[in-house]
C-alpha cells in the first residue's frame, strides 16, 4: 500500500473508533443487566479470580442461569485491572474490537477481491454501519464473535494466498469466535468446512501447518466436550419454540408431526431475516438491539447490495461461495429461537453484505474509464450515504438516549450510588421488577465477591432466571409485600412509581430521591420514614 493508501485507511480507522467511543458511558443510557453482569465477573476474576458464583476461573461463567461464555468477560477483565471498574471501562473492549473490525473487514476485502479499492468502501461501509455500530457501544458477546470470525476467514485468505502458517492462527480466531457467542456454534464449524473444502490444496499443501490447525480446532473441540454447557443448552431451553405455536403450524396439523412443525417456524423466520423492512427500514424492534427507526442497513446499501449479488453472477469466482455460504448460515441461529428477526443472533449477516456491497460499488465505477466520471458515482452514493448516516447519528444522540431507557434497566446505577453515598441506611428493600437488581448494586457498590457469597440467598421461585438472588447483606429484593411497607428508623424502600402509589402508609415515608427517565418521567422513588437522619 502506498502512503496515501495507508493514510485513507488510517482515517477510516480512526473514524470507526470515534464513533465508537465518544459518549460511551451516556448513550446507551446505561448499562443493561448482562453488560453489568460480564463487568461485574470481570471484576471479581481480575481481583480475586473467581466469578460471582465461586468458581475459580471458570471457562463458562453460570450467570443468570444461561451460561455465558468466556471471551468477552477474560478480554474486559485486562480492562478492569488496567482502569478499574466503570461504565465506559466496561464498554471499552467491545468499542476497540469494534474499530479494529474495520480494519478486519479492509483486509479480509482486499484478499477476497486482490484489489484495495473494494477494501476501501467495505471498511467505511462498516464503520459507519448502524448494525456494527449499536453492538460496538455495549459490552456484547456477539461482537467479539463476529471479530474473531472475521478474523479467522482473513487469516484463512492470508495463509491461501501468502504463508501456510498463518491457517493455524485462522483456526484460532475461529475457534475463539466459538468460545464467544451461542450463534457461533452454528455458523463457524460450517464455514470451516466451506473453506476448506474450497481451497483444500492450499490448506494442505504445508503438513506442518496443516497439523497444528488441525492441532488448534481440537483444543477448541476437547473444550467444547469437556464443558457441554458452552454449547448453549442453557439459552437453548430458554428459547425453544412453546409446543402450542408448533401445533399450530400447518405442517403439523396435516402431519402430526411435531419436527415438520418445528420446520415450518425455522423457515418462516429464517425468511424474515431478509425482510427489506428488518434490513433498510426499521429493523429489529428489540430497543436494546436498534433503534427501531433505521434499518441495519442504510438504504443505499440495498442498491449497492444488488448491484453487487448482479456482478456477482455475471463474473462468477470461487470466492463467491465464501460470501454465498456465510449469508445464508448468518440468519440460522436466530431462525432457531423465538423473536425473530434477532439483531443479536443474526448478527453474522453482517460483514459479508457490507463486502457485497462494496463490490457492488466498485464494479459500477470500475465499469467507466474516466476518472471524473467514477468520481461523480462515488460522490453520487456518498450524498444519500452521509444524509442517512447523519440522520441516524442525529436520532441516536439526541433521541435514542431518551427513548425505551427503561429496556436499559436505566436508574439502577443511580440507586446504588444513593445507597453508597448514605451509609447509615441498614436495610435496603428493592423492587425486582426490572429484573436483576441484585447485580447492580454489587457493580456500582464493587461489592467483594466473598462477601456477598457469605450472605447470598438465591431466588429459587420458577422466575429465578429473572431475579438470581433474592437477599444479600442488607438487600432484600423479594418477599416482602410493598404496600404494606412501614416506615422504620434507618430503612430504605427503592420503588416503581406504581408501587409508590400503592403504599398503604405513603403519607408517613419521605422521598430522599427520585429518579428520573431521561425523558423526565418517573423511574423510581426511594422513601424513608420521616425523621432526621
Amino acid at each position: 500500500m502506498k502512503k496515501l493508501g495507508v493514510a485513507i485507511l488510517a482515517l477510516i480507522v480512526i473514524l470507526a473508533a470515534f464513533l465508537r467511543i465518544w459518549k460511551l458511558d451516556m448513550v446507551p443510557a446505561s448499562l443493561n443487566w448482562d453488560e453489568v453482569d460480564a463487568g461485574y465477573n470481570a471484576f471479581t476474576v481480575a481481583n480475586w479470580g473467581i466469578d460471582e458464583w465461586g468458581n475459580k476461573f471458570p471457562l463458562v461463567f453460570q450467570s443468570f442461569y444461561d451460561d455465558k461464555h468466556p471471551v468477552h468477560i477474560y478480554i474486559t477483565t485486562v480492562f478492569v485491572k488496567l482502569f478499574g471498574l466503570s461504565d465506559f471501562t466496561m464498554r471499552l473492549p467491545s468499542a476497540i474490537f469494534g474499530a479494529l473490525g474495520v480494519l478486519i473487514i479492509f483486509y479480509l476485502t482486499k484478499y477476497l477481491f486482490k484489489k484495495d479499492l473494494p477494501a476501501y468502501f467495505a471498511a467505511i461501509f462498516l464503520a459507519i454501519s448502524p448494525y456494527h455500530l449499536q453492538f460496538s457501544r455495549g459490552l456484547w458477546e456477539v461482537n467479539f464473535a463476529f471479530f474473531f470470525f472475521i478474523l479467522g476467514i482473513m487469516f484463512f485468505y492470508l495463509g491461501k494466498n501468502k504463508n501456510a502458517w498463518y491457517f493455524p492462527l485462522s483456526f484460532l480466531g475461529f475457534g475463539l469466535s466459538l468460545y464467544s457467542y451461542h450463534s457461533s456454534k452454528i455458523v463457524v464449524p460450517p464455514m470451516i468446512i466451506v473453506l476448506s473444502v474450497l481451497y483444500f490444496k492450499d490448506f494442505t499443501k504445508n503438513i506442518k501447518a496443516f497439523a497444528v490447525s488441525i492441532l488448534v480446532l481440537a483444543i477448541f473441540i476437547v473444550g467444547l466436550v469437556i464443558n457441554p454447557r458452552l454449547l448453549g443448552f442453557a439459552r437453548a431451553e430458554q428459547n425453544k419454540f412453546p409446543d402450542e405455536k408448533i401445533r399450530a403450524t400447518d405442517l403439523y396439523q396435516k402431519t402430526g408431526n411435531q419436527y415438520l412443525g418445528t420446520l415450518e417456524i425455522v423457515a418462516g423466520n429464517y425468511i424474515k431475516y431478509f425482510s427489506p423492512d428488518y434490513l433498510f427500514i426499521n429493523g429489529d424492534q428489540n430497543p436494546r438491539n436498534s433503534v427501531k427507526v433505521f434499518g441495519e442497513f442504510y438504504k443505499i446499501d440495498a442498491l449497492l447490495i444488488t448491484l453487487g449479488l448482479i456482478f456477482m453472477i455475471i463474473k462468477p469466482r470461487k470466492e463467491w461461495l465464501v460470501l454465498f455460504a456465510w449469508i445464508a448460515l448468518a440468519p440460522v441461529p436466530g431462525a432457531l429461537s423465538g423473536f425473530t428477526p434477532n439483531a443479536a443472533r443474526g448478527l453474522f449477516m453482517m460483514g459479508s453484505l457490507q463486502i457485497v456491497a462494496s463490490y457492488g460499488l466498485y464494479s459500477i465505477v470500475n465499469l467507466f474509464r474516466k476518472n471524473i466520471v467514477k468520481s461523480v458515482i462515488v460522490i453520487l452514493v456518498s450524498v444519500p450515504l452521509i444524509w442517512e448516516f447523519s440522520s441516524y447519528l442525529s436520532y441516536y444522540y439526541k433521541e435514542y438516549g431518551k427513548k425505551d431507557a427503561i429496556e436499559w434497566q436505566y436508574g439502577m446505577k443511580q440507586i446504588a450510588l444513593y445507597v453508597k453515598d448514605h451509609p447509615y441506611i441498614d436495610k435496603v428493600y428493592m423492587t425486582k421488577e426490572r429484573q436483576q437488581p441484585y447485580i447492580f448494586i454489587l457493580n456500582y457498590l464493587e461489592y467483594p465477591v466473598y462477601k456477598y457469597l457469605k450472605t447470598v440467598q438465591y431466588d429459587e421461585s420458577q422466575s429465578k432466571s429473572y431475579n438470581v438472588a433474592k437477599s444479600f447483606g442488607k438487600f432484600q429484593f423479594s418477599e416482602w409485600n410493598s404496600v404494606d411497607s412501614y416506615p422504620a428508623p434507618y430503612v430504605l424502600y427503592v420503588l416503581t412509581p406504581s408501587q409508590y402509589d400503592g403504599l398503604r402508609y405513603r403519607s408517613m415515608f419521605d422521598v430522599k430521591e427520585l429518579v428520573k427517565y431521561p425523558d423526565g418521567t418517573n423511574a423510581y422513588f426511594l422513601v424513608e420514614g420521616g425523621y432526621n437522619e
